[in-house]
């Protein structure tokens, strides 16, 4: 089952998201990437379905389909989730998050902690420090993040602009950037690998480039909650040869969460997911 739809939130916002796996399974919500959507998660339908697991992952507000929340943070995130499972009429659930979204996943961790029973971040980053930018492997994040914390106007147009590039030629500068940063899991996606992230980036970008802007400049200060507030369990999975984000993110995160769990997985990358979904998932929902 892979469904692609939205529900009205209470202030009149449509949330955008998709659903695969087992409609009656055990409910996950997973928070997308940066440059991503809702429909990355839409490799997942088979590992979901056999595992019981209704994965669902929401448009955060200003990309893919999912309205605009005027200054919106990263801890108002776990209101849209909870009113997102309100309408689906589930209580209890737990949360993953990969990339640029594991803030996200850890804030709902922190902030809803009566409806969360565990948080996974995957691949994720840590609340960035002096430096930090520039380790990073991807040549777009480390031109986003500066540009999106102090000129979010220019960051926004500069992202709109990849919306009008033909989809052939951006799969094909997607495909050159990813294989730019070695990372041992971009070999094996090839070419289908890049030509669904320059899918999802263009989804993501379908109103234009300022909700992205704002998720690189969210992201880019204090997150807004303490992650010594993170009181559930949270894993922390990461590619030991991730070319993206350098480990040492894990390792800070796992270190300052009061429950967190490191889980380094050797000679994965940043698209470990691709492999250890299921791994993952079992740990979730122990």
């Amino acid at each position: 089952m892979i469904a692609d739809t939205g529900v009205q939130l209470p202030d009149g916002r449509v949330l955008a998201y998709c659903e695969v796996g087992d409609v009656d399974g055990r409910p996950v919500f997973a928070c997308h990437g940066g440059l991503s959507c809702r429909l990355e998660v839409r490799f997942a339908e088979e590992v979901c379905a056999r595992s019981g697991v209704r994965l669902i992952a929401p448009d955060r507000p200003g990309i893919g389909g999912s309205d605009r929340q005027a200054g919106r943070r990263i801890d108002d995130w776990p209101r849209d989730v909870s009113a997102l499972a309100d309408a689906l009429g589930l209580e209890r659930f737990a949360v993953m998050g990969w990339s640029a979204g594991g803030p996200y996943a850890l804030a709902c961790g922190a902030l809803l902690p009566e409806r969360v029973t565990r948080v996974a971040g995957v691949a994720g980053i840590a609340p960035l420090c002096a430096g930090d930018v520039r380790q990073l492997g991807l040549l777009a994040d480390r031109l986003l993040f500066p540009l999106a914390a102090h000129a979010p106007g220019v960051a926004a147009l500069s992202l709109s602009v990849a919306c009008r590039v033909p989809r052939a030629v951006l799969q094909q500068v997607v495909g050159l950037a990813l294989r730019s940063v070695h990372d041992p899991d971009v070999a094996e996606l090839g070419d289908p690998g890049a030509g669904e992230v320059a899918a999802n980036l263009l989804e993501s970008l379908r109103q234009g480039g300022a909700g992205t802007a704002r998720d690189y400049r969210l992201l880019a200060k204090d997150w807004g909650f303490p992650l010594r507030r993170t009181g559930v369990q949270a894993d922390v999975w990461h590619g030991e040869a991730d070319g993206m984000v350098p480990p040492a993110h894990a390792r800070r995160l796992a270190g300052a969460l009061p429950r967190g769990h490191l889980r380094l997985v050797p000679g994965r990358g940043h698209f470990l997911l691709r492999w250890h979904l299921e791994e993952v998932l079992q740990a979730l929902l122990a």
